[in-house]
């Protein structure tokens, strides 16, 4: 089940191209939306907020304070822009949350067991999606969804979205035959092909019958 991380944000007045010199100080802009309330600017600590996603990472509800309400926003982190340069963390989305509506999700997979296609055929396991879409709870959001390896016994065995054992309350927000991962063949080192100069065949033209 979700945890709620608690963040500190405070208002921002300044937007724009101004919002640069926000960035200079160690300060991310930032906007919380939705459920059909008005957007607020509001601007995080850098460090703060990398350490929340170091520790938490950025798949659960967070509880935003804001100075002078008694209570807090819960939020998730819907999208965050990165400097293409540099990585650095240039604006965050949060969009507001109740606890006890649906959402749609991408859940991280961790893959657990060993694929006999690998040991007995040779194979190579290739993951084809890292995170599932699901739709559940809010409340409900887990960390990862195990994906059991085993099943994969010969070369092109697949696991699909509709194999993945779902927590309770989870519906796929995916179609349920989407790969999720696979044997593949293995790997041929081809020999070196040996240099060889081919020889043009030519013709001879015959000259028309007298």
């Amino acid at each position: 089940m979700a945890q709620a991380t608690e963040l500190a944000v405070t208002p921002r007045t300044v937007v724009g191209k101004a919002t640069k010199r926000l960035r200079k100080t160690g300060v991310i802009p930032a906007n919380i939306y939705g459920h059909k309330e008005a957007s607020i600017a509001v601007q995080i600590d850098a460090h703060t907020f990398d350490r929340l996603r170091r520790e938490h990472g950025l798949r659960n509800i967070v509880s935003l304070r804001l100075p002078g309400e008694k209570g807090t926003q819960t939020v998730l982190v819907r999208n965050i822009q990165y400097d293409s340069i540099s990585g650095k963390i240039l604006h965050v989305d949060f969009s507001r949350v109740s606890m006890q509506e649906r959402i749609e999700m991408k859940i991280p997979l961790h893959f657990i067991g060993e694929a006999p296609g690998v040991k007995l055929h040779g194979g190579v396991v290739l993951h084809l999606l890292e995170a599932l879409p699901v739709e559940c709870k809010a409340s409900d959001i887990i960390d990862a969804i195990e994906v059991d390896l085993s099943p994969l016994t010969e070369i092109d065995s697949m696991v699909y979205a509709r194999d993945v054992k779902l927590p309770a309350g989870y519906k796929l927000a995916v179609d349920a035959d989407d790969p999720i991962v696979k044997v593949t063949p293995p790997r041929v080192e081809l020999p070196e092909a040996e240099a060889a100069t081919a020889v043009p065949e030519t013709t001879t033209p015959t000259s028309p019958s007298a």
